[in-house]
């Protein structure tokens, strides 16, 4: 047996075989009500909860190399930021913000949410008055009415789309969309629906409604551009976890970073906790420092892990957002590069993290291997593998490697027996998620096949993200890198026909996040083809 072989037991699992290493080394708040309102709110952390074994992550073994290279790296749910409405420059209780800002905590070692009230849901602030459109009618009249507008009713949290009518008895009044029906606009701007559930109701009249709202009855732009003064861009652009806010607030929301976390606890249903990001993404395992604003992760040591859960393609991930990657806007381009995947595939995802591309290729494709540098991410993927996975779907093997010595691994798997039939699987689609590192990292396959064993048409396609600031030609960059990468000059044209790129998203301004997909070319896969 090889050294590298000594160093993997396989254990089966239903039809497949897992390769693991072995080394020598809240309850939600009372929704608010008049009487909640009479009070000061504050930033209340979730009960602390005991781990249970069905929910510790399983502890897996990993290879410690001196040579393991650090590959620095760089959120869903996002709406743009607005300015402020002019709605007074002071923030509600401005003394409790600044007294926040001035015991703000700079590292994640040292976060934990802020234990003062910082929103007063009675501040008068808060409180607004709201004209809507109205149609007036019997109330033995509403349902058909509604039935046939529901559509382009009045959608407020808490909020009632009919009311009785004070004015008229045995009536009611269906409240209409602000956005669709605008309180006094001409009958004939408002939609199809409207007009004609008027027109075919005789006894329905078109009215105005005024109603006196307070700090429940506001969303959470609302309740935020009364809180941060004109000016100031609304921080409603944030990337949501599972459970977790991630904002990535300017300098000028300092003094009101507390109150925003206050306010998207109490206003999101979802969300229980809300961290700031205050560092930069980097590091072997793409983690950044970030700051508790609001909740707190089940205990409040240093570092505690910040698990939540993610739902995202029909597959559900747990991982601790403090400790390991995970991006949410990304889910779309992780569906859409699985769908280029055939059923006959076998992948190999070098950069798995806790499995969100490794999983949902293994629901389609014939075998799946997954491999992340970081010990922490590869315990979480055995769990989502385990939560997800039926025996056909699971992942046929997991590794803790650097993405070199992965893909020597599986290379040297494959090859003839005494007899000379081929032995082991080889891997077609290769995938490397790391925007940051990837391209350094192509020249693992430099010379890392045999035509024995590897020929031409058994070649694998590689699937790279990368980072590109070209201003008007990024395909060309990363084609050019990539080829330079796997020694074949500095050419796109050098990665052969059949080159697939696609610019994924605009990370930053003039910043595209890129994937290039190609089959790789025969000079750079045997020892004979590249240049040193």
């Amino acid at each position: 047996m090889s050294a590298s072989a000594a160093r993997v037991v396989v254990a089966r699992v239903g039809a497949g075989a897992r390769a693991r290493l072995v080394g020598t080394a809240g309850p939600r708040r009372a929704a608010g009500s008049a009487h909640a309102n009479a009070h000061w709110r504050a930033v209340r952390s979730p009960p602390a909860r005991s781990p249970s074994p069905d929910h510790a992550p399983a502890r897996a073994q990993h290879v410690t190399r001196a040579s393991v290279r650090s590959l620095s790296g760089g959120h869903g749910v996002a709406r743009g930021g607005g300015g402020g409405d002019g709605r007074g420059a002071r923030s509600v209780h401005q003394d409790a913000a600044d007294a926040a800002s001035s015991s703000r905590t700079a590292t994640s070692s040292s976060s934990s949410p802020p234990s003062a009230p910082v929103v007063d849901p009675a501040d008068e602030r808060f409180h607004t008055e709201l004209v809507v459109a109205a149609i007036r009618a019997p109330t033995r009249e509403i349902g058909g009415l509604m039935a046939a507008i529901k559509k382009h009713t009045l959608d407020r949290p808490r909020l009632n789309k009919v009311i009785a009518d004070v004015e008229e008895r045995e009536h009611s009044l269906i409240l209409l969309s602000e956005a669709s029906c605008a309180a006094g606009a001409p009958v004939d701007d408002y939609p199809p629906a409207v007009t004609e559930a008027l027109a075919k109701t005789p006894s329905a009249t078109l009215t105005t409604h005024v109603m006196h709202l307070g700090y429940d009855a506001l969303s959470a732009e609302e309740a935020l551009r009364r809180i941060i003064p004109p000016g100031i861009v609304i921080p409603v652009g944030f990337e949501t976890v599972g459970r977790v806010a991630h904002l990535n607030l300017r300098e000028e929301h300092e003094p009101y970073k507390a109150a925003v976390a206050a306010v998207l606890v109490d206003k999101l249903k979802q969300i229980e906790v809300v961290v700031n990001k205050t560092g930069e993404t980097g590091g072997p395992y793409r983690t950044f420092d970030m700051e508790v604003l609001a909740g707190a992760p089940k205990n409040d040591r240093p570092n505690a892990p910040l698990e939540t859960e993610v739902n995202e393609n029909g597959l559900l991930y747990k991982l601790d957002f403090r400790a390991m990657y995970w991006n949410s806007r990304l889910g779309t381009e992780r569906q859409r590069l699985v769908d280029s995947f055939s059923p006959d595939d076998v992948v190999l995802d070098l950069c798995a993290g806790v499995g969100p591309i490794a999983l949902l290729a293994a629901r389609k494709c014939e075998r799946v291997y997954a491999n992340d540098l970081n010990p922490k991410a590869i315990d979480y993927l055995s769990v989502n593998d385990q939560k997800n996975g039926k025996p056909k779907r699971r992942l046929a093997g997991i590794t803790c490697l650097d993405a070199r010595d992965a893909v020597e691994l599986r290379v040297s798997r494959v090859g003839f027996d005494a007899d000379g039939k081929l032995q082991g699987v080889r891997f077609t689609q290769a995938v490397m998620n790391l925007p940051q590192g990837s391209l350094e990292l192509l020249d693992c396959f430099k010379g890392a096949f045999t035509r024995d064993v590897w020929p031409p048409e058994a070649l694998p396609r590689i699937n790279v993200y990368a980072f590109s600031k070209h201003p008007t030609n990024p395909e060309g960059e990363i084609g050019g890198l990539a080829a330079q990468a796997l020694g074949l000059g500095r050419s796109a044209k050098a990665l052969g026909d059949g080159v697939v790129y696609r610019r994924v998203r605009l990370v930053a301004p003039g910043k595209h996040m890129m994937l290039v997909s190609f089959v790789l070319p025969e000079k750079a896969a045997y020892k004979t083809g590249y240049k040193r």
